[in-house]
């Protein structure tokens, strides 16, 4: 039996079969196997009839060619699907990088792991290879970090970059991906070179590059020191900061190229050299004799038209050497201890007093320095200087400065019948400095020592009470300060002690008389009531 199936309409839902027509409606039949006749078109009062419908003729409808390329297009859609689907478990089935995985400062976040290692090589060759052009002026110089050895090996930080998400089970591979989101691991190799090579190219540019200063040409007159020609500044490479750069270029391929060269100054410089009087100092020298007043000339002799360079030191006891007869000086009173006695060199120490004030004001630095055990009559005390030469120089007093400042002194020195005198030349320092005294305690001498007057002259009898010859300083404690003035208004700037002394009493000498009524001679060393 077969069933009829109907046509369906757009909805989907089958249409439904028309009634039948009454009985009174169909043609007579005319017999088996009779057709209808071909329908004849009727025209309705309401105007003309409609063609007779045509069923779509469907895919055989199509022609054939046309049926052919859209079965080929099929077959090529449906091929390149399964090549995706292909292509997509393939690469599904690669193994990468996690994330936040660095080696050497790179990401290799979702490369295979022999992606990363071209990108490390590639990395390391241009580090390695790069040619920087170090300058300085119009000077260049080629530096390539493989040239000197340098070596980066990465593989054993690759490989504990990969393990990352690749070594453990699947919880722990979890766990560090996780981790990682939050920490990225840095893995850094360890770059390497040859340091002995590096020195030996910068050592090479400093040799290139260097330029000597030159000092100003000065001459020494007897009046004062003359610029004949002027100073000219040199250049030197700073070693130690072109070695920082240099290996930064090859530890990070990061730094600067500029060669590093500094102005070297010369130690005598013509710039702003005033070669003015900076410090000028005098003693008296009325009280003492011939022989004396020679030890002192003689000493400053040695400071005459000496120069003291920055950075210099200036050594008392070494410039003017041992005090002996061949070298020219003389036997005359000096200290020793607590009494004034006769030895050859007398008077030196107003030498180096008189150098010692000038060396404050022209602001030179205090190595060394000592007071006498007792005050002098030539300053006051706290602004004395002994010195003695001891055995060979080192061993006794000594005074010794430096030059602090940024240009050279030029000392100049005289000694006529009054006045032992030091003058320096240079460039005035900021302020005028001056060594102050300061008296913190102070006691008269009441030690005593006695002189026979044989001759009569000063005092005649045993018995006449003793003459005063010579009075003995007194005892005290002093402080000696630095005073710093405006060198235009006088108006003291700042103060500095620098050094705290002190002094025992001298010694009281008076005549004493050796005539008895009768004028004879009675023994000096007889016991007296003024004893």
């Amino acid at each position: 039996m077969t069933s009829e199936r109907y046509p369906q309409n757009r909805s989907g839902a089958p249409r439904r079969r028309p009634a039948p027509r009454p009985a009174a409606a169909r043609p007579a039949a005319q017999g088996r196997g009779h057709r209808p006749a071909p329908a004849v078109a009727r025209r309705s009062a309401k105007g003309p009839a409609r063609p007779p419908r045509r069923r779509a003729r469907g895919w055989r409808g199509i022609p054939a060619k046309l049926r052919l390329a859209l079965c080929a297009l099929a077959v090529a859609a449906v091929a390149f699907g399964i090549v995706r689907l292909v292509n997509a478990a393939k690469e599904a089935s690669i193994e990468r990088f996690v994330d936040n995985v660095y080696v050497n400062g790179v990401c290799l976040t979702g490369f295979t792991y022999e992606e990363g290692s071209q990108v490390l090589e590639q990395v390391r060759s241009q580090r390695l290879n790069t040619t920087y052009k170090l300058t300085f002026g119009a000077s260049s110089y080629d530096f390539t970090p493989s040239a000197f050895g340098a070596q980066l090996e990465y593989d054993s930080e690759l490989e504990r970059a990969w393990n990352l998400g690749h070594v453990g089970d699947s919880a722990t591979r979890r766990q560090i991906v996780k981790n990682l989101k939050e920490v990225p691991a840095e893995f850094n190799s360890t770059l390497t070179y040859d340091e002995a090579a590096l020195d030996e190219f910068i050592a090479r540019l400093a040799d290139d590059l260097r330029i000597e200063p030159v000092d100003a040409e000065v001459a020494v007159t007897e009046e004062k020191p003359v610029i004949i020609t002027a100073s000219q500044n040199g250049q030197a490479l700073n070693v130690e900061k072109t070695k920082e750069n240099l290996v930064s270029l090859i530890e990070t391929g990061q730094g600067s190229t500029a060669l590093p060269v500094e102005v070297l100054q010369p130690t005598v410089t013509s710039d702003n050299m005033e070669m003015k009087v900076v410090a000028k100092f005098s003693t008296d020298v009325t009280f003492r004799g011939a022989s004396s007043r020679s030890n002192v000339r003689q000493a400053l002799s040695y400071f005459n038209g000496y120069v003291v360079y920055p950075g210099d030191t200036c050594d008392f006891n070494e410039v003017v050497g041992p005090r002996t007869l061949g070298r020219g000086f003389k036997e005359a009173p000096e200290y020793a201890g607590n009494e004034k006695v006769k030895g050859v060199g007398g008077g030196v120490c107003q030498a180096s007093t008189t150098l010692y004030d000038a060396a404050i004001m022209a602001n030179m630095t205090i190595l060394e320095r000592h007071n006498h055990n007792m005050t002098v009559s030539y300053v006051e005390p706290s602004q004395d200087a002994a010195v003695e030469y001891g055995t060979n120089g080192k061993d006794g007093k000594n005074f010794v400065f430096r030059n602090d400042t940024e240009h050279a002194i030029y000392i100049y020195t005289n000694v006529d019948k009054e006045w032992a005198t030091v003058t320096i030349y240079g460039t005035r320092p900021e302020y005028h400095y001056e060594l102050t005294s300061v008296i913190v305690e102070e006691h008269k001498s009441d030690r005593k020592r006695y002189e026979y007057d044989y001759d009569g002259k000063e005092v005649y009898y045993i018995t006449d009470p003793p003459k005063l010859k010579t009075e003995g300083h007194g005892s005290c404690r002093s402080e000696g300060w630095i005073v710093a003035y405006d060198w235009d208004t006088k108006q003291e700037v700042s103060r500095e002690q620098i050094s705290y002394d002190a002094y025992v009493a001298g010694m009281n000498v008076y005549w004493r008389g050796v005539h008895d009524a009768k004028g004879n001679v009675v023994d000096p060393n007889a016991p007296s009531d003024d004893d």
